[in-house]
C-alpha cells in the first residue's frame, strides 16, 4: 500500500478557498477598528479643546478684569498669528489682536489651534488638513473631521459651550 506525501490539488483549492472566505469576512472588521481609532482621536481632541476653552475662561476669571481683553494669553503657534484674545464672557475670540468677537471662520481657525496648540487634527490652511472650520454665526463655529462628517465638535464663543457631536 502506497502512503501519499503531499495534498492532492482539490485540498489544495479547497485550503485556499476557505482562506479567501475568511479574507473576505475579516478585512471589514479591520476597517472597522481603523475608523474607530479615528473617532475616539478626534473624540479626545474635542474633549482637550473644550478643556482648553475652560482653561482660558478660568484664567480670564482669575484675572478679575471681566471684560474682553485684547491679546490675553500668548500662544506657540506662528500660523495662529499673535496672541488669544478673549470676549466679553471670557472665552476664546480671536488672536490677531483686531477684534473681541468671534465672527469669522478665520477667527474659528485660528481659535481652535490657539487652543489647542497642537498639531493633531490640522485645522483649514495647514497641509493636509483634517479638521474643517465653518462660521454659523452668532460667534459659533462647527469643526468638522474630514474623513467622517457626522463627526464635529461645535463651541459657541457666548457661553463657552463645546459640544463633540458623533
Amino acid at each position: 500500500m502506497l502512503k501519499s506525501k503531499g495534498f492532492t490539488l482539490i485540498e489544495l483549492i479547497v485550503v485556499i478557498v476557505i482562506l479567501g472566505i475568511l479574507a473576505v469576512v475579516a478585512a471589514p472588521k479591520f476597517v472597522d477598528i481603523s475608523s474607530d481609532a479615528r473617532t475616539a482621536s478626534f473624540k479626545a481632541v474635542g474633549a482637550a479643546f473644550r478643556d482648553g476653552v475652560n482653561q482660558v475662561h478660568y484664567k480670564w476669571l482669575i484675572s478679575g478684569n471681566n471684560q474682553a481683553q485684547l491679546n490675553f494669553i500668548a500662544i506657540s503657534d506662528p500660523v495662529a498669528g499673535g496672541d488669544l484674545s478673549v470676549n466679553a464672557a471670557g472665552y476664546p475670540a480671536d488672536t490677531r489682536g483686531v477684534s473681541l468677537t468671534l465672527n469669522s471662520e478665520a477667527d474659528c481657525i485660528d481659535v481652535w489651534r490657539a487652543v489647542l496648540d497642537s498639531g493633531d487634527f490640522k485645522v483649514e490652511g495647514d497641509q493636509s488638513a483634517q479638521v474643517e472650520a465653518t462660521y454659523n454665526g452668532a460667534n459659533n463655529c462647527t469643526y468638522t473631521l474630514v474623513a467622517n462628517n457626522l463627526l464635529t465638535v461645535d463651541y459657541d464663543s457666548n457661553s463657552g459651550q463645546v459640544s463633540i457631536n458623533f
